[in-house]
């Protein structure tokens, strides 16, 4: 059994005593602050800024450790646009149209192709010595097409029997959407937030009449195909041996 903690005897050890746990208290407060700051970065980095009461202590609590986001953030910025180092070049799994520029020739001479090569100002030969390429970016408008599917009836000289090929599938049933027509409607508008008022008006500056009506039409029974990778996704969820949900409340 432990002894009984002797109760000091004197006014001078009372007083070391005090001082003692007033030490053990402010270390004990300050590992508490360190720990919160500690817990608001982490949160502030994974859900955002919720509360700036503890920007003003960041310096005093964590040392010099506080400004390190600061100095990330400053290093993540975009470069200038007038720095050297950036690669201005055009991606190059782009196709590229050649289109080739000749100045003005006469038609003293002919190359192998049966172009005139000659040279305006003394009529000799011209030859190539180099040439200069640059590129420009360009962008070809999207486009409708109709696919008419064609089934020949075929009948038997001798049996008199029709043969015929059975109609091809579609998306959506007596529906005119082709697959691909109706995968760029659903992209503009749940990954674009394009609203199907605005792609009916784009649609029809292509001289293509879409009501936005059948338009919704088109992504309601749109959803119904997409049933099978809803289910397939939802097995390899819960295929895994824990599962985390994000309950952070989103204003709308």
């Amino acid at each position: 059994m432990p002894a009984p903690h002797q109760p000091p005897q004197n006014i001078d050890e009372l007083l070391r005593i005090i001082a003692a746990r007033d030490s053990e208290v402010a270390l004990l407060k300050l590992m508490v602050d360190k720990l919160k700051l500690q817990l608001l970065r982490r949160v502030r980095s994974e859900f955002g800024t919720s509360s700036e009461q503890w920007s003003a202590q960041m310096a005093l609590i964590d040392g010099g450790q506080a400004e390190v986001p600061a100095q990330t953030k400053a290093a993540s910025k975009q470069a200038p646009a007038n720095d050297a180092q950036i690669d201005r070049s055009l991606p190059a799994h782009l196709p590229r149209d050649v289109q080739e520029h000749l100045p003005p020739t006469s038609n003293t001479h002919h190359d192998s192709n049966s172009q005139p090569c000659g040279c305006t100002a003394c009529g000799a030969r011209l030859r190539k010595i180099g040439q200069d390429v640059s590129e420009q970016l360009e962008y070809v408008p999207a486009h409708f097409k109709v696919i008419r599917h064609v089934r020949p009836k075929l009948a038997c000289v001798a049996c008199h029997a029709i043969f015929q090929a059975s109609a091809p599938s579609r998306p959506i049933a007596r529906g005119v959407a082709g697959a691909g027509l109706l995968a760029h409607v659903l992209v503009s508008k749940y990954c674009d937030h394009l609203p199907l008022y605005r792609q009916s008006g784009i649609y029809a500056r292509s001289g293509v009449e879409l009501d936005r009506s059948t338009l919704a039409g088109w992504v309601d029974q749109a959803d119904q195909l997409l049933d099978p990778l809803v289910a397939a996704l939802g097995r390899y969820t819960l295929a895994a041996a824990k599962l985390h949900a994000d309950d952070t409340p989103v204003p709308v």
